[in-house]
C-alpha cells in the first residue's frame, strides 16, 4: 500500500467569445508516480483545444507504455507539428512526473515555470536548458516533502491584465508574491489555492480574458488509508490472528458485519452501541465501538455501497451505506479483509443469491472503488 499520494487540482477560464478553453490537462497515475502533463494549444477556441488536446494525449499514452520522461519529451518534440507561417509549435507543453518517494523531474517546453511550494518561501522552478531536437526544453530535478505543492500555469495567468491596467501583464514575480500571501488563508489546501489563483487573473482581465487561462495545483502529501473487516474467518482458530491484523492496520478502521461486530467487540472486551442516526432507513443502522471509526451490518450494506457507485446516489440520501461511503471515498488506499465462514443467517431468506456470497460483493464494491483511483487490497481468512 502507498504511503504517499498526490492531489491535483485544475480550474480554466476561455478567451472571451470562446466556449471552450485552449489549454488542455491530463493526469496519469501509475504504480510509482502521478504525471501531470498540460498543453497551451495555439491561438484560441476548438482548434487550440485540439491541438492541446492531441499533445497531452500523446504524452499520456506514451506513459502508458513506461517510457521515461525524457524519451517522452523526444517523442513530443518530433511529432507536434509546426506552423509555417510562425515557425513555432502548434502547442506549447509542460510534462512533471511526480514519484510516491517524493521525486519530481518537470520538463517545460515553451511554458512559464512551476512554483513549488514548500515549508520555506515558495519558488519559481528553475531548470537546466538542454536541446532536444531544434527545441530547448527546461528540465528540472528535485524532491518534494510530504505538504508540499507544484502550482502550473500558462500564458493566459501570466498576461492577465495586459491592457487592463497592468502593462506586461501579471507576470510570474506577480503570482509568485501573490500565492506567498495567501498559502496562509487556504491552509495548504491546492484546491482553495488554484481557485484563488484562478479567480485573480480573471479579476486582471476585468471579466473579459484575453486568452485561455489555466491552473494546475498538485500537493503531495500522506495517503489516507482505510481498512474494511467483515465475516469471520473460515477457521475459528483464525479469529484472533484476523482482529489483530485489522485493529494493526493504520488509518480508517470500518467493521461491516453483525457477527464481525460482535467478535471484534469481544477481543477489544467493549460494548457495542446503537448509534441513531439511521434508524429510518431501509437499511440495518450503525453502531458504535470505541476504536472503530465505523460498525455497519455487513452484506446488504456493502452491495448497496456498491450500487451506489455504480448508479450515483438520490439526492439529501443518507444511510449506512452512505456512511461507508464517505470513509471510503476519502482514503487513496483501501484493504478489505475478508472472512470466507458461511453465514447461516443468510440461508432461505428469499432475497438474491449474490449477496450471500460475500467474496463476490467485495470484489464488486473493489471494483467499482478502483476506477476512481482507489489502491486495493484484499486479504481473505
Amino acid at each position: 500500500m502507498k504511503n504517499f499520494a498526490v492531489d491535483v487540482t485544475t480550474r480554466q477560464f476561455s478567451k472571451k467569445g470562446e466556449d471552450i478553453c485552449g489549454d488542455a490537462v491530463r493526469v496519469v497515475r501509475t504504480s510509482d508516480s502521478t504525471i501531470i502533463v498540460i498543453s497551451d494549444g495555439l491561438g484560441s477556441g476548438v482548434k487550440a483545444n485540439v491541438l492541446a488536446t492531441l499533445t497531452v494525449e500523446i504524452a499520456g499514452g506514451l506513459f502508458q507504455g513506461d517510457l521515461s520522461i525524457h524519451e517522452i519529451v523526444e517523442t513530443l518534440v518530433a511529432t507536434l507539428p509546426i506552423c509555417k507561417w510562425r515557425n513555432i509549435a502548434y502547442s506549447t507543453f509542460c510534462v512533471a512526473r511526480i514519484y510516491d518517494t517524493g521525486q519530481v523531474t518537470i520538463a517545460e517546453c515553451d511554458t512559464p515555470s512551476a512554483i513549488h511550494i514548500s515549508k520555506k518561501r515558495p519558488r519559481v522552478v528553475v531548470g537546466e536548458e538542454c536541446q532536444i531536437g531544434d527545441k530547448t526544453i527546461r528540465e528540472s530535478h528535485f524532491r518534494m516533502q510530504p505538504g508540499d505543492m507544484l502550482l502550473f500555469f500558462t500564458d493566459g495567468i501570466v498576461y492577465a491584465g495586459v491592457g487592463e491596467g497592468l502593462p506586461m501583464g501579471w507576470q510570474e514575480e506577480g503570482i509568485l508574491e501573490y500565492i506567498t500571501e495567501r498559502i496562509p488563508l487556504c491552509a495548504n489546501d491546492c484546491a482553495c489555492l488554484a481557485e484563488a489563483v484562478i479567480q485573480q487573473a480573471l479579476d486582471y482581465w476585468v471579466g473579459s480574458p484575453g486568452d485561455d487561462g489555466t491552473v494546475v495545483c498538485a500537493k503531495y502529501r500522506e495517503a489516507r488509508l482505510a481498512t474494511v473487516i467483515t465475516g469471520p474467518p473460515a477457521d475459528p482458530g483464525d479469529v484472533h490472528r484476523m482482529i489483530h491484523d485489522f485493529l494493526n492496520q493504520r488509518g480508517t478502521k470500518i467493521i461491516s458485519g453483525g457477527t464481525t461486530s460482535h467478535l471484534v467487540a469481544d477481543y477489544l472486551n467493549k460494548e457495542l452501541q446503537i448509534d441513531e442516526r439511521f434508524l429510518d432507513t431501509d437499511l440495518p443502522p450503525t453502531a458504535i465501538l470505541p476504536g472503530v471509526d465505523l460498525v455497519t451490518e455487513g452484506i446488504l450494506t456493502l452491495n448497496r455501497a456498491t450500487e451506489y457507485l455504480k448508479h450515483g446516489l438520490l439526492q439529501d440520501k443518507r444511510d449506512a451505506a452512505t456512511a461507508l461511503l464517505d470513509l471510503l471515498l476519502q482514503a487513496d488506499g483501501i484493504t478489505f479483509i475478508v472472512g470466507t465462514a458461511r453465514n447461516p443467517a443468510h440461508q432461505n431468506t428469499g432475497l438474491p443469491d449474490s449477496i450471500f456470497l460475500r467474496r463476490r460483493v467485495v470484489e464488486d464494491l473493489a471494483d467499482e472503488l478502483r476506477k476512481l483511483g482507489k489502491e486495493i487490497e484484499i486479504k481473505y481468512y
